[in-house]
Order: structure tokens, then sequence, then C-alpha cells
């Protein structure tokens, strides 16, 4: 899933639901190999151009060391260490990598201690997770600040109108604040004033999504993710089958089409998570949000479509509405007209006629409000 969002040096990641840290775990490994990799190649071209010169064999050494020296600086792995010096980690592509790239968090407190640990043993970037839960902005957590956010979210969970926001998911020192809004900027501020003023309210109140006072963890993470991602920004998250075919979710489904490219879905064999104990299918979903101009031509694009079938459709939804509005048939709406008195019969006559034309102005009216089978 890493290498298929496709990731570069410079790109920020999220996992809202981190567990034990693999995507951060295999995203730290793979952007570091090609760290290395760039830099040996810049060593080897140097070295074909000193190579060619007619230095003497000491010139050639010592430009050679000083040029490696100059290198081995980008990619120090010592350079997260707190007496290196500020020259040291900004140099360092290493360090930019593991302390200002990888973000994530974990409701789990055992499962964010294992992922910070995970990430320590395969070279850090343990600095960016946290214990937290991953609906509510954190540290450098918030919306609008990623290019990759990979997530496996917990399946089968609800989130309860009993889960409220509280102001300790929010509070930190007042040094600490200013420095993350100096580091991250506006978008910070807002994200977190936007949390502060929703302390003591349901955690589902953040979202859009939610119908009801409850809703399941893994549409409420789809939401989340699509936040969480820049403009333009790269979406890969595991999710059970039901939220691709389940007519009941086609919410769910609109919600990502009307926001996001809906780049590829590939459906997991039955027993690909056996191991963990669950028997769920599930595919992955990988999505590409729009940019702002993108989603500034979809919304144009959509409202003028919407207007188009309107107008196509409005005298075939006005004699539809109609059939809705009917009022039911009466007794006398089939008694003869002109006479005060009727007879037995006349009466029971007309008591099956209204419950023949009262079924058939159900079914039509049943029938009116069907949607339109699509073709």
């Amino acid at each position: 899933m890493v290498r298929m969002v496709g990731p570069k040096e410079g790109d920020v990641i999220c996992d809202p639901a981190s567990g034990s840290g693999g995507f951060l775990i295999r995203f730290f490994e793979i952007e570091r190999e090609k760290i290395l990799a760039d830099v040996d190649r810049e060593y080897q071209k140097y070295k074909e151009e000193i190579e060619s010169k007619k230095y003497t064999k000491k010139k050639k050494a010592e430009l050679l060391r000083q040029k490696y020296e100059q290198l081995q600086r980008q990619i120090n792995p010592y350079s997260s260490r707190i007496e290196a010096s500020r020259e040291d980690r900004q140099i360092s592509r290493i360090w930019k990598l593991a302390n200002a790239c990888i973000y994530g968090c974990d409701a789990n407190d055992r499962m964010a201690r294992t992922s910070k640990m995970n990430m320590i043993m395969h070279g850090d970037g343990h600095g960016g997770v946290h214990h937290h839960d991953g609906f509510i902005n954190v540290n450098g957590i918030f919306e609008k600040r990623f290019d990759i956010v990979l997530t496996n979210p917990p399946f089968g969970a609800s989130v309860e109108e009993s889960d409220i926001i509280e102001e300790s998911h929010v509070t930190v020192p007042e040094e600490v604040e200013r420095r993350y809004e100096a580091e991250y900027g506006s978008l910070y501020k807002e994200a977190i004033e936007k949390v502060k003023a929703s302390i003591g309210k349901p955690i589902s109140g953040l979202f859009d999504l939610p119908k009801t006072g409850k809703i399941k963890t893994e549409i409420l993470f789809i939401e989340r993710c699509l936040a969480l991602l820049k403009p333009g920004g790269r979406l890969g998250i595991v999710l059970p089958e039901g939220i691709f075919n389940n007519p009941s979710l086609s919410y769910v489904r609109e919600y990502c089409e009307d926001r996001a490219f809906i780049r590829t879905v590939i459906s997991l064999p039955q027993e690909t998570f056996f191991s963990s104990g669950t028997s769920v299918k599930a595919s992955l979903l990988f999505m590409q949000k729009f940019t702002e101009k993108e989603q500034e031509e979809f919304d144009a694009q959509k409202v003028s479509a919407f207007k188009e079938i309107e107008e196509k459709y409005r005298e075939q939804k006005t004699k539809l509405q109609e059939i809705i509005a009917r009022q039911n048939y009466k007794q006398e709406d089939f008694l003869p007209s002109g006479e005060k008195a009727f007879t037995k019969e006349q009466k029971a006559e007309a008591s099956n006629k209204v419950k023949e034309a009262n079924t058939n102005l159900k079914k039509g009216k049943d029938k009116a409000r069907k949607p339109p089978k699509r073709t």
C-alpha cells in the first residue's frame, strides 16, 4: 500500500489508527532507502567527474573526502540526537524524514507505545506518534496537513453520542501551544480552535457523515482521513467490503466521490485477516483528494448536472408530486350525485369502490415515491 500511493521525499504521512506502526515504519524504510541511493548516485557522479580531471592523486583524494563528508551530513542518523547542532538537523535529510514527515496516533496506550518502540528499532521517527484519539487533532495531526494518509482502522466498533470531546484532548501547556502555532501556522490554530469549541459535545459532532447518534468507526475514519489530506493528497485505507456494496451506505460512497478521485479498489481474500481473529471480507481503497481547482470544477459541474436533470424531468416530477399529494377517496365520491338519501346497496357499492380506488391510489403513490431505475 505504501508503494501504491507513490511516496516521495518531503511527503508528510499520517496514520490516525497506527496500531503497531506498520505503515509508518515501511514509509520510513522506503524513503530512507531512496535517500541513501540518491546520495550514493551523487557521490559516484562526482567521483567520475573528478577522475576525468587532470588532478594529482592527492588533490583527487582530498576533493572526494570533502564531498563524502558533505554527503554524510545529509544522511547522518545521529543528527536526530539532542547534542546535534541546529545546522546538522537542517542539513540531514534523514532527520527531516524522521522528525518532520511521520505522524500517527492510536487510542490504545499499549499500541501507541508499541508503535513508538518499533519506530525506534527501525531507525526512529517515533516523535510524531501519539497516544490519542484518532478523530481529534493533536500536535501536528490536523486537517489539510498531509500528503499521504495510510491506515487500517478498527472495524465493527461504533462511536456513540456518549463519546464526548474532553478538555484533556486539546489542553497543552501555553509554551507548547505557542511552539506548535509557530511551527504549523494558522491551519493548526484553526483546527485546534474548532475542537476547543466542541469540548463537552459528542465526537461525532465534528463530522458530516453521522446520520444518527451512533455510527461505525470505519465510516468516521473515511471522513477523517480525507479531512487530514492536503488538496491533491493520496489516501490508502483498508475497509470492510460492506462499505462498497451495502445499499444503505450509498451516502458514504457519494461523500467520497464528491471530494476525491477513486483511483482503485482492490478486493482482498476472505482469509486475509484470519491471523488477527477476524473473518471480515475487506478491500483496499485508494483515493486522491481533489485540488482546490478540481473541487471547484466538480462542484460547478454537479450543480449544472442537477439543473439539467431538474429541467429535463420537471413535468414528470410535477405529475408524480400531484399523485403523492392526492387525497384518499371518500364514500361520497362514489355515491350518485343530486340525491340526498341512498339505499344500502348504493352505500355498499360505494364502499367497495372506495376501497378499490384507495388501494390503487396507494400503489400509485408507492410507485411515484420510488427512485427511477438507473439505466
